[in-house]
C-alpha cells in the first residue's frame, strides 16, 4: 500500500519545519512527526499551537536559545561519571533558557491556559546554575577559584612557566650559534632547543627528536630539566583536581537528574510547538476546526510546497450527505494535484500543524487510503494497470467508513470499457463502505452514476474553453470534459483525423449523453454565477446596512458626548463664579477691613457682573440656513427643527440638537477662509488615546467601526504616528484597513517594518 508520508512529501514538510527549531528535542518530534492516533489528541495539539500562534504574532517568539537533549547528557553521567565543562555549560543553558521563559510570559500577563500549563512545571535549579557558573568559565574551561587547591596549583604552574620562559631565554642566547631556529619548541610538554646536528656535542641535554631531514636535533638543556619535571609534575595535579571538579559537578546534577530532564524536555515541547507557529507564520496557514463526525471542508485550500505565487486555491467539502466527489476534467488541469492538496492537508491536520486555507472544518479519520501516481514496479514486475489493481485490492480489503481514500484515475491503463466497468463497481463498494473520498475519472459512467446517487458529487477541473489551456481551479458540483480532441488539434494533429474521431463518438451513440452533460454543465454554470451575484450583493448590503447602523451610533455618541461635556462646562462656570463671589462677600465681613480692601472687591463684583451672559436672539431659522452657535463657537447647517430645537451639522461633521433661540443665522464662509473651531474636542469621544489599535480576531466590520473611531480620537489628541495591528491571517482586515486610509486625505501609511510587525501592522502618519 502506498505510502501517504512519501507520496504527500511529508519530509520536505518536516524540512521546512526543522528550520525554526533549536532544540534536539523539537528536531527530534519533528523527524518523527506523524499522525495522532485520535481527535482528542489533535485537538490538544492544535489548541496548544493556537496559544502559541496568539503569543509569537502579538508578543514575539519566546526566548529559546539551543537546547541538547538532557537524557544523554545524563546517561553518559551514569556510565562515566564524569561530564565534560561543555554538558555541564548545556544544562545551565537550559536552566537560564527555562527562567528567562516564565520571565517573558509573566511579562505578558496573559491566560494561555496550556502554555502556562506546562511552563508552571518547571524546576528552579538556580543554585545549580550558580554553581556551574562558577566552576566552568564562558570558554568552557575550569575557573582557577573553582577550589583552592586548583588555585595554587594553577598559581604555582605560571610562577614556574615564567622562571622556564626566562631560563630558555638566556639558555637560547648562551647557545644561539648552535641553533638552527632563534625560537625553541615544544616536544611531549618540554621545552627543547633546535640544535644543528653537527652542533649537538656542545649543548649539555636530553635529546627529544630529530628533524624529518636529520639536520636539527631538539635538546632539552640540563639547566631546564628540573624545571620542567617540576612543571609536568604540577600539570598532573591540575588534571587531577579538575577531574574532582568536575566529579562533584557530576554527582550534582546526578541527585538532580529528574528535574533537569523534565525542564529540558518542556523546553523541547515549547520549542516544538514554537516551530509549528513559525511555519504557520511562513505559510499564511490557519488552524482547522475539528468536528467529531466525519466531515471535510476546505475554504481556499493551497498546497503548501508550491510557491505561494503561483499556487492556485480551491474549496473542497464533503459531508455526510456527500461523501465521495468524481473529479473529471482535461489532462493536466489538476485532477492529481487537488487529491495531493486534500490528502496533504488532512494528513498536516492530524499531525497538529496549522494548514494553508482561509478556514476550515475537518474531522478525525482514522485511515488515508490512496493510489495516486504512476505505480508502475520494475522490480515486482508489475504492469502500471497491475500495479494499481494491488494497490485498490488492499484498499478495499481495509477500508471503513471513517476513513478516507484518494483514487487517481481509477480503472485506467487497461481496455477502456473493462476499466470503466470495474472503476464503477469500485465506486459503488466504497459507497456502501460508508467511507468518504475523491476519485478523479475521465470515465462517463462514473459521472452518470454521480447524478444518480445522493452519496456522490461531480466535479471538474475548469477549462479554459477559448484558449485550450487549464486554470487549475476545482469547481464541486459540475462534471467535466477531457477536452482531447480540441487539445489535440491544437497541437498539430491533422483536422482530418480531429474529425475521423468525432465521428466514430458520434458513432458510438455516445453524442447525445454528451450533449446533456453540456446543457447540464452551462445550466449548472449560470446557476453558479447567479448564487455567487446573489450572495455577493446579499454581503455587501449587509456590510453597508451594518456601515449605517455603526455610523448613526457614532455620530450619536459623539452628539451626546459634546453636549454632555458643554452642559459640565457651563456648570463648573456657575459654580466657579459663585465660589468668587462667596470668596469676596466673606472678605467684606471682616471687621478690620480697609477702604482700599472695599474697593478692590467692589471692583471684583462689578466684573462678575459684566462677564459677558449667554446671548440668545429671536430669529426666523429654517432649515437649510447656515448658523453659528456662538455659545459653543461652531457653525453648521439646520438639518431638521423639532419643536424649538434645531439639529444642527457643524462644519467639522458633529451633529447637535440646540434650542433655535441660540442660534444666528449667518453666511457660509468660503472655503479658504473657513475658522477652524475653537472649542476644547479632546475628551469627547476617548482621552486616554493608544498609539497603537489592535483589531485581530474582529470581523471586517467591527474592526472598521474600531478603527474610525480610533482614527477620529487620534486626530483629536494631535497624534503624529500611530499603528494598526491586523496581523497576517488571510490578509481581509490589512485589506480593510488600507482600503479605508485610501479615503482618508489627511494622512499617509506605510507597512510596519521588522520591529513594528512588518505586514501584520500598518504605520498611519497624520499630515
Amino acid at each position: 500500500m502506498q505510502d501517504i508520508y512519501t507520496s504527500f512529501e511529508f519530509n520536505k514538510i518536516k524540512d521546512s519545519l526543522l528550520e525554526y527549531a533549536k532544540s534536539e528535542i523539537a528536531k527530534e518530534n519533528i523527524s518523527n512527526l506523524v499522525m495522532f492516533s485520535s481527535l482528542e489528541e489533535v485537538s490538544r495539539s492544535l489548541e496548544e499551537l493556537k496559544e502559541m500562534s496568539s503569543i509569537i504574532y502579538r508578543f514575539g517568539p519566546l526566548p529559546i536559545s539551543t537546547s541538547a537533549n538532557a537524557l544523554y547528557i545524563i546517561d553518559l553521567a551514569k556510565k562515566t561519571s564524569l561530564l565534560t565543562p561543555r554538558d555541564l555549560n548545556l544544562i545551565k543553558e537550559d536552566i537560564a533558557t527555562s527562567k528567562k521563559i516564565v520571565a517573558f510570559l509573566n511579562k505578558i500577563g496573559l491566560d494561555y491556559k496550556l502554555i502556562l500549563d506546562k511552563t508552571s512545571k518547571f524546576f528552579d535549579l538556580t543554585s545549580l546554575e550558580k554553581e556551574i557558573a562558577r566552576v566552568i568559565t564562558n570558554s568552557l574551561t575550569i575557573a582557577d577559584n573553582a577550589t583552592p587547591e586548583l588555585n595554587e596549583i594553577r598559581h604555582n604552574i605560571r610562577k614556574l612557566e615564567k622562571q622556564l620562559e626566562q631560563k630558555i631565554a638566556s639558555i637560547s642566547f648562551k647557545y644561539s650559534q648552535y641553533l638552527s631556529d632563534d625560537n625553541p619548541t615544544i616536544r611531549d610538554g618540554h621545552f627543547v632547543l633546535p640544535v644543528k646536528t653537527n652542533d649537538k656535542s656542545h649543548v649539555f641535554g636530553i635529546v627529544y627528536d630529530v628533524s624529518n631531514s636529520g639536520a636539527t636535533t631538539f635538546i632539552e638543556p640540563m639547566e631546564v630539566v628540573e624545571i620542567n619535571n617540576s612543571l609536568t609534575s604540577l600539570k598532573v595535579e591540575e588534571s587531577e583536581e579538575c577531574r574532582k571538579i568536575l566529579k562533584m559537578l557530576t554527582s550534582l546534577c546526578l541527585i538532580q537528574e529528574h528535574e533537569i530532564i523534565v525542564n529540558n524536555q518542556i523546553i523541547g515541547e515549547l520549542d516544538f510547538l514554537s516551530a509549528k507557529a513559525l511555519y504557520a507564520k511562513e505559510i499564511n496557514a490557519e488552524i482547522a476546526l475539528l468536528s467529531k463526525e466525519p466531515f471535510l471542508d476546505l475554504v481556499d485550500a493551497r498546497h503548501p510546497l508550491i510557491d505561494p505565487n503561483k499556487v492556485v486555491s480551491n474549496s473542497y467539502h464533503l459531508d455526510q450527505e456527500k461523501r465521495i466527489i468524481i473529479i473529471s476534467g482535461p489532462n493536466a488541469g489538476g485532477k492529481t494535484v487537488s487529491l495531493k492538496v486534500v490528502g496533504t492537508l488532512v494528513l498536516m491536520n492530524q499531525c497538529g500543524l496549522a494548514i494553508p486555507i482561509s478556514k476550515a472544518t475537518l474531522s478525525y479519520f482514522n485511515n488515508i487510503y490512496i493510489d495516486i501516481g504512476d505505480n508502475q514496479s520494475l522490480s515486482d514486475n508489475l504492469s502500471t494497470f497491475s500495479a494499481h489493481m494491488s494497490q485498490i485490492g488492499e484498499i478495499l480489503k481495509a477500508v471503513k467508513g471513517k476513513d478516507l481514500f484518494l483514487l487517481d484515475e481509477l480503472g485506467t491503463g487497461t481496455d477502456p470499457k473493462e476499466g470503466e466497468a470495474l472503476a464503477l463497481s469500485v465506486l459503488k463498494y466504497l459507497e456502501s463502505k460508508n467511507a468518504f473520498g475523491i476519485i478523479s475519472s475521465h470515465f462517463e459512467a462514473l459521472k452518470e452514476y454521480a447524478f444518480l446517487s445522493p452519496n456522490i458529487e461531480n466535479a471538474s477541473m475548469i477549462f479554459d474553453e477559448e484558449n485550450l489551456s487549464p486554470t487549475y481551479r476545482f469547481r464541486q458540483g459540475a462534471p467535466g470534459h477531457s477536452y482531447a480532441l480540441d487539445v489535440a488539434n491544437r497541437y498539430g494533429i491533422d483536422e482530418n483525423l480531429i474529425k475521423e474521431a468525432r465521428k466514430f463518438l458520434e458513432s458510438q451513440n455516445d453524442s447525445h449523453s454528451s450533449e446533456l452533460l453540456d446543457i447540464l454543465q452551462k445550466k449548472i454554470e449560470e446557476n453558479s454565477k447567479l448564487e455567487y451575484d446573489l450572495a455577493r450583493r446579499k454581503k455587501e448590503i449587509e456590510a453597508q446596512e451594518k456601515k449605517l447602523a455603526n455610523d448613526e451610533a457614532n455620530l450619536k455618541s459623539r452628539r451626546d458626548n459634546l453636549l454632555s461635556d458643554v452642559e459640565s462646562t457651563k456648570e463648573k462656570m456657575l459654580s466657579d463664579a459663585q465660589e468668587e463671589i462667596d470668596e469676596i462677600l466673606a472678605k467684606l465681613n471682616k471687621d478690620n477691613i480697609k477702604m482700599h480692601e472695599v474697593i478692590e472687591l467692589k471692583k471684583e463684583l462689578d466684573d462678575l457682573k459684566t462677564r459677558p451672559e449667554e446671548i440668545t436672539y429671536d430669529e426666523d431659522v429654517q432649515v437649510g440656513d447656515y448658523v453659528s452657535i456662538p455659545s459653543l463657537n461652531m457653525s453648521g447647517v439646520v438639518d431638521r427643527i423639532k419643536g424649538n430645537k434645531a439639529h444642527v451639522t457643524s462644519d467639522s461633521n458633529m451633529s447637535f440638537d440646540v434650542e433655535i433661540n441660540k442660534l444666528h443665522k449667518t453666511t457660509k464662509p468660503k472655503s479658504n477662509n473657513k475658522q477652524k473651531s475653537s472649542i476644547n474636542y479632546e475628551g469627547l469621544i476617548k482621552t486616554n488615546v493608544g498609539l497603537e489599535l489592535n483589531i485581530i480576531g474582529l470581523y471586517a466590520e467591527e474592526a472598521k467601526a474600531e478603527l474610525i473611531t480610533y482614527l477620529d480620537n487620534c486626530r483629536l489628541k494631535h497624534l503624529k504616528q500611530v499603528r494598526i495591528i491586523h496581523g497576517f491571517g488571510s490578509g481581509a482586515l490589512r485589506k480593510m484597513v488600507r482600503a479605508y486610509l485610501d479615503t482618508q486625505k489627511d494622512l499617509t501609511y506605510r507597512a510596519g517594518n521588522e520591529m513594528e510587525g512588518a505586514g501584520g501592522a500598518t504605520v498611519v502618519i497624520f499630515k
